[in-house]
């Protein structure tokens, strides 16, 4: 498959053989691309260090369990998350706020990655649910009914 040129997520799946455990040894240059990828965006102020964050990752992994990833709150910053979707099958993603090139790349970085490390998987993109399209607040769409309209 050819990935696309510009994505909102790129999501790995491992293979359902394989689990959180299997990342351990992966999961710190994972880490490092993200925290480079997000240094523009990063506030002095934030309490939490990406040290702090990767050990925390890593426990999780050893013991088998969903990490948290790296959910920061800056807003056009790069986020990794671990969803709870199937509890058979692990999975993470990355996203930003946009459709972007960013994304592709480092879902293709990591894929190669795990590919070299002989951990199978698959790749999508976009496959967040994100609802249909809200329209301006305060602003009803065509059609629909409001609240408080009289009966």
């Amino acid at each position: 498959m050819i990935p696309p040129v510009k994505a909102r997520s790129g999501h790995i799946l491992l293979d359902p053989r394989r689990s959180y455990r299997d990342l351990v040894r992966v999961y710190p240059e994972i880490h490092k691309r993200v925290v480079e990828m997000n240094r523009p965006f990063v506030k002095e102020s934030d309490p939490l260090l990406p040290e702090v964050l990767l050990e925390e990752n890593l426990r999780d992994l050893k013991g088998n369990r969903k990490p948290a990833g790296y959910n920061r709150q800056d807003v056009f910053g790069l986020r990794l998350i671990f969803p709870i979707v199937d509890e058979r099958r692990a999975e993470f993603y990355f996203t930003k706020p946009a459709r972007c090139q960013e994304v592709v790349q480092i879902t293709e970085q990591v894929s190669a990655m795990l590919r070299r490390r002989g951990i199978k998987h698959t790749v999508e993109y976009d496959r967040l649910p994100l609802g249909p399209p809200r329209g301006v607040p305060g602003i009803l769409p065509p059609g629909s009914t409001s609240a408080f309209a009289s009966s």
